[in-house]
């Protein structure tokens, strides 16, 4: 999980190994919950595609719309490193173009790659992290990021199913779809909320000072983080700076969606496959499985036989978009060759 690529907390010196072995358990336990999630979510889907159908469509993908397709993940990466760079600007830490891009093309593939115990967010920050780079700071820079980025998830959501009527979907026909801008909503308030209960945090006893230590850094963190999003707040031309690339890199993720359903040889509009590839990509961020395979196969085939795709189509669609994102994360991986550019 998040926690493998940093350095472990402070424990308590007298049972180190003791005050580990849970942390772990809860790790694997919770890979397992997501593993069972992810694997129950397929099962639920496939029944309504027909598996031979979807294999045909598999095998029949042109290897040139994919390629376009990774060609603009990797230019989403770029734009996404680029919001990266303002948000940690604005909590005082400088990055390099170079620095900030191989550390995301490396985080996204250790995401894609290893998702049972690698976090992007705990594999950037370990990437640049250097003595001069105070963590409070680079924290907030990168929650700063994901609330930009899950924020601007949750307008471009409501924006693509505003967009529905006018490519033939009626979102009337699956009333649960207008969930998805307010779960993207929720998922990007999680972590502020969680600063906020520990900033105001007090313990009801007397700790040990360890534990002490270990919440006087939670709570100065979790105080940084609040102080960092209400100057953003009162800031709406540096909030604009991040909501901007946000709203780009996920039209370029409808747009990728849409070049992987071309090379299946599916006759989608453009503008219907950016809405339906943004739609799809807000079900695939809740937290529940494996890089967000199962939930966007469940959604692809309640969604797209709604704009007249069959169910096969729609789940051999979906696992090569998913496909496609771990093609271009394994790809990623090779920026961790180059150097770091500090």
């Amino acid at each position: 999980m998040t926690a493998d690529l940093l350095p472990p907390p402070a424990l308590d010196a007298q049972s180190p190994t003791t005050a580990a072995r849970p942390s772990r358990r809860r790790r694997w336990g919770g890979f397992a919950v997501k593993l069972a999630v992810t694997v129950a979510a397929l099962v639920i889907a496939l029944p309504d595609a027909d598996g031979r159908a979807v294999a045909s469509r598999l095998a029949a993908a042109e290897p040139g719309w994919i390629a376009l397709a990774i060609a603009i993940v990797l230019v989403q990466t770029v734009v996404s490193a680029h919001r990266w760079r303002r948000a940690a600007r604005a909590t005082g830490i400088r990055l390099r173009t170079r620095t900030a891009l191989r550390a995301l093309l490396v985080a996204n593939g250790l995401g894609q790659a290893l998702p049972a115990s690698i976090g992007t967010d705990a594999a950037r920050l370990a990437l640049i992290r250097r003595p001069d780079r105070p963590m409070t700071a680079l924290v907030s820079g990168v929650v700063l990021d994901r609330a930009a980025g899950l924020t601007g998830l949750a307008i471009a959501a409501a924006a693509a199913l505003a967009l529905l009527p006018r490519i033939g979907v009626h979102a009337e026909a699956a009333p649960e779809l207008g969930l998805l801008p307010v779960a993207a909503a929720v998922i990007g308030l999680a972590p502020v909320l969680a600063a906020a209960l520990l900033a105001r945090r007090r313990p009801t006893r007397q700790p040990g000072p360890s534990a002490t230590t270990r919440k006087a850094r939670l709570a100065a963190g979790a105080g940084r983080i609040l102080d960092d999003l209400a100057r953003l707040g009162r800031r709406p031309r540096l909030a604009w700076r991040l909501l901007a690339p946000t709203l780009v890199v996920h039209a370029l993720t409808g747009l990728a969606f849409w070049a992987v359903a071309r090379a299946l040889g599916l006759d989608l509009d453009p503008l219907a496959g950016i809405a339906l590839g943004i739609l799809l990509a807000t079900a695939a961020t809740l937290p529940i499985a494996i890089a967000g395979w199962g939930v966007r196969e469940g959604a692809a085939v309640a969604l797209l036989p709604l704009a007249g795709l069959s169910a096969a189509d729609a789940f051999a669609v979906s696992i090569a978009f998913g496909l496609m994102l771990l093609a271009a994360g394994i790809a990623g991986l090779a920026a961790w060759l180059l150097p770091a550019g500090d």
